[in-house]
């Protein structure tokens, strides 16, 4: 979130107000000059979060120096905010388009009004530079030759049915979905009484993986519990030896 008031700081300098200006709303912009907008951020609004993601992904596609990797994983968040993170490039890409014809519109009547054309300025421009990014972000995110979404949940029944509805939505989004990973799955053999009940509660919600319609056809890796955090580079490929053998 850091980031994201940094990339609005330049809102006190009077930044907002020209980019309103250079659509034709400056009228408006000096309405707003009153409600001290640069507070506001700092009250970040809903969907902030997928927005500054899709800002790294453009950034990811767009940098020469990630091109030396041959896998970038993103971590997403729970269900809520990974459906808006994909479905906001679809949402973008609309906006921005009414955006570019609204603003077509404005030219025009003060063409008719003045008889002459609105000042130029480059916002159609960047406009169009940015409704082209999100073009290829919503491809990135469908394309299955280089994308795949890997559905991660725990072995209860509540966590199940939520990825069974995620994988739903997915597919809702033409996202490719394989895999289904079970973390912290309890191991077969245990002297604790508590654990080999709970062992058994887990091998009841799994079952219903190959009875749920949406689960069923994917690939599934159980990950046992380890007595450890999974944190650091060791740690991790011991986990990654572990889920991928």
């Amino acid at each position: 979130m850091e980031e994201f008031h940094a990339a609005n700081q330049n809102v006190d300098s009077g930044g907002l107000k020209n980019v309103m200006e250079s659509m034709g709303l400056g009228m408006i912009a000096n309405q707003l000059g009153d409600l001290k907008l640069e507070e506001l951020l700092h009250t970040l609004p809903p969907g902030t979060d997928e927005i500054v993601a899709i800002s790294k992904v453009m950034h990811f596609l767009e940098s020469s120096e990630y091109d030396r990797f041959t896998r970038i994983v993103f971590d997403t968040a729970p269900t809520g905010h990974t459906l808006r993170l994909l479905s906001l490039p679809d949402f973008l890409d609309g906006s921005i388009g009414k955006v570019m014809k609204l603003k077509k519109k404005l030219s025009s009547a003060f063409k008719s009004l003045f008889g002459k054309e609105e000042a130029g300025t480059d916002a159609p421009d960047k406009l169009e530079k940015l409704k082209q990014q999100m073009a290829k972000v919503r491809e990135l995110f469908r394309d299955s030759d280089t994308t795949e979404f890997i559905i991660v949940t725990i072995p209860t029944v509540m966590a199940i049915r939520e990825s069974s509805r995620l994988h739903a939505s997915l597919k809702k989004e033409r996202v490719p979905v394989q895999r289904l990973i079970i973390n912290q799955v309890l191991p077969s053999s245990s002297d604790c009484k508590f654990c080999s009940m709970k062992r058994k509660d887990q091998m009841r919600a799994i079952e219903r993986i190959h009875d749920d319609s949406e689960l069923a056809g994917l690939r599934l890796y159980e990950v046992p519990l380890v007595d450890m955090e999974i944190r650091g580079v060791p740690a991790l490929k011991f986990m990654g030896d572990m889920l991928w053998r």
